[in-house]
């Protein structure tokens, strides 16, 4: 059986857009000395499909800008609702895409697919400082991320 995958995703020269990088790097150490198997990602799309294929549980950790939550929040999504509404992230090809190719290929998705996004002000600038108000709820950020990476999946 594998260990949990937690993958932290982010671009580190679009402002917001690299709150997944900051948040896996401050909980990287715990959550792998908790038994999870943790990357933290520059990396969209297509090129993880060798990351996702054949794990049982994978947790995605990214920025999403839905304009419905305030600025620091966590946001549980399924693959579906990025079809459903408006385009949450800044990247071109997505979970979404990436799952439906796994499944034409006939390489095995996960069975336990949580995806937690992070409400952003701005992930399409291209600058190295988030906003002011995400970088002033790291901590809680990295808190709620960790409690919910925690809580076990029949319990979700």
């Amino acid at each position: 059986m594998t260990k949990p995958l937690i993958l932290f995703l982010g671009n580190s020269i679009l402002a917001d857009d690299g709150i997944g990088l900051v948040i896996g790097k401050m909980l990287k150490e715990e959550l792998e000395a908790e038994g999870n198997d943790v990357e933290v990602l520059e990396k969209t799309g297509f090129s993880l499909l060798d990351y996702l294929e054949g794990r049982r549980r994978v947790v995605i950790v990214d920025s999403v800008k839905t304009s419905n939550h305030e600025i620091g929040d966590i946001v549980t999504l399924r693959p579906s609702d990025y079809q459903s509404h408006a385009p949450f992230t800044s990247h071109y090809v997505g979970i979404p895409e990436s799952i439906e190719l796994m499944k034409l290929m006939g390489l095995e998705p996960p069975k336990d697919l949580s995806i937690l996004g992070i409400e952003v002000e701005d992930p399409y600038t291209v600058s190295p400082s988030m906003s002011e108000k995400l970088q002033g709820e790291l901590s809680t950020i990295a808190k709620r991320v960790h409690d919910f990476i925690s809580i076990p999946c029949d319990s979700r």
